[in-house]
């Protein structure tokens, strides 16, 4: 069976899409798909909060619902004819990452024998810790016009849910994320992959191969940040990567200003998704559980052609629910059964292979195979796979300065 969990940023987003119930159920799939607390109200920490708690931190209580909603699964799922004993969750962008976060918590231990991942971990990020984010909390209740107190909560809980999200949403120094708490998360995930103390279970993880484009797409009213000249690309290097911006500009060179929107997609649709992927893939395999990485490539006509392969665009062909402006030919179909029958497989055994698709291989070793996700299906070596060794440099330099003592 399948628990389901929705992307949307952690602030935005609804059990109800995708609508993947009616498709792996005709495959044999129980699938649930939960709601979960978001942006100040999933993810708000704050000290008057911590008191409140037998265990005392506050923040991350959309991992606590998604953790609640496991436990119901496993002691409830066989009254719906799903079986408790083999329960895969998984879930796309934020809810990807938040499933990652599942593997690396404590709590979350026993409540799943396999996860899929798509577009989305957590071992590319540095969460805050409590205190960091405890801060943040305190921005927004002085947005809130609420002073600290005794009574501050009480003022809190008074202000209308509305006002609370708008007012959150309009000051962008007040972070909503998971934190470190020594509770939901003991450590930065990143370590608890790094080390094998994950959950030890298979896993199917892959990103899009143009992930960003649509980010910035008047399809989705996308009004993201993109250099469009060699000096806006270096100084948006410079501002990510420090002292590293050069070494990321020689793994993707652009040598004039019309080759820099190509390049800056490539590479920052590999520094946020195939990086984080890939570290998944090899920490799992590590940890010795059998991981299943994957390329989605495939490209759509019309509007859809110069988004490349989209983030969130495998979905429809998992759900055969397409955007009303999406261009269907005779493709789309071949690829939603391959789909389709990969994690179908996946979730019923921990193995996506399976009779009439194509021979899919196990991740094995920093250089493994992937498998392409396209007009054309079958393994192949992970694209750009060397350049990702400036990502894990800066990576590991982020973690050593969130290690450190403040």
């Amino acid at each position: 069976m399948f628990v389901w969990v929705h992307g949307g940023g952690n602030v935005e987003g609804s059990g109800e899409w995708p609508p993947l119930g009616t498709t792996l159920a005709q495959a044999g799939v129980v699938v649930v798909s939960i709601n979960y607390r978001l942006g100040a109200f999933g993810f708000f920490a704050y000290p008057s909060l911590d008191g409140e708690s037998r265990e005392h931190p506050s923040g991350n209580y959309g991992l606590l619902d998604q953790i609640a909603a496991l436990r119901w699964v496993r002691r409830n799922i066989a009254a719906f004819g799903g079986d408790p004993r083999r329960v895969t969750v998984g879930g796309q962008s934020s809810g990807s990452e938040d499933v990652c976060i599942l593997m690396a918590s404590p709590l979350a231990a026993g409540l799943f024998e396999g996860a899929v991942l798509e577009s989305g971990t957590c071992v590319d990020s540095v969460y805050p810790k409590l205190a960091t984010e405890e801060k943040s909390g305190e921005r927004l209740t002085r947005d809130l016009g609420i002073s600290t107190g005794p009574d501050a909560l009480a003022k809190l809980r008074a202000v209308p849910a509305q006002r609370i999200l708008e007012t959150a949403a309009g000051d962008d120094q007040v972070d909503l994320e998971p934190n470190v708490d020594g509770w939901v998360l003991r450590q930065q995930p990143a370590v608890t992959f790094a080390r094998g103390e994950q959950a030890r279970v298979p896993v199917l993880v892959g990103t899009n191969e143009d992930e960003v484009s649509i980010f910035a797409s008047p399809l989705v009213d996308g009004h993201a940040y993109r250099p469009k000249t060699l000096a806006e690309y270096h100084a948006w290097l410079e501002r990510e990567f420090g002292k590293l911006a050069g070494q990321v500009f020689a793994a993707y060179p652009a040598r004039t200003d019309g080759e820099v929107p190509g390049v800056f997609l490539t590479m920052y649709s590999d520094y946020d998704f195939a990086f984080s992927a890939w570290l998944v893939a090899k920490d799992t395999a590590l940890a010795g559980r059998r991981a299943f990485l994957y390329r989605f490539t495939y490209v759509g006509l019309g509007p859809f052609a110069k988004l490349g392969a989209f983030h969130t665009e495998e979905l429809m062909f998992l759900s055969r629910h397409y955007w009303t402006s999406w261009i269907p030919r005779p493709e789309d179909a071949v690829l939603s059964r391959t789909l389709v029958g990969y994690w179908t497989r996946f979730i019923k055994t921990g193995n996506p292979n399976g009779s009439g698709l194509a021979a899919w291989p196990a991740f094995q070793g920093g250089h493994g195979m992937c498998q392409r996700l396209g007009r054309r299906v079958g393994p192949e070596k992970v694209p750009r796979v060397r350049r990702f060794r400036i990502f894990n440099e800066y990576l590991q330099s982020r973690l050593e300065k969130a290690s450190q003592p403040h």
